[in-house]
């Protein structure tokens, strides 16, 4: 059984507005979604897919600046490697 929720509504007089107290039964997250259509169950999904990309970004270019930088890094002397490792680099960063 869902616990009932007190609201104060107003009664919509002019002069002096009196207020009452009216029970509104609340909802559980499943009886809620029991609610749903094929619609909203289709862009939840696609809200939960977005939400995981999105989340994943920061992480992902954190990842490829590290890379990068090793990549600049660990091929100080040899201009050429370096170019090569920060290639590879860039075809990572471009297909994501």
């Amino acid at each position: 059984m869902a616990p009932k929720v007190v609201q104060m509504v107003d009664s919509g007089g002019d002069d002096e507005p009196e207020k009452k107290k009216e029970e509104v039964e609340t909802l559980s997250f499943f009886k809620l979604l029991s609610y749903a259509d094929l619609v909203d169950w289709i862009l939840m999904g696609l809200g939960s897919v977005g939400s995981i990309v999105h989340g994943m970004a920061l992480p992902v270019g954190y990842l490829l600046l590290g890379k990068a930088l090793d990549g600049y890094g660990n091929n100080i002397q040899d201009l050429d490697a370096m170019v090569n490792a920060l290639k590879k680099v860039c075809i990572g960063i471009y297909s994501v």
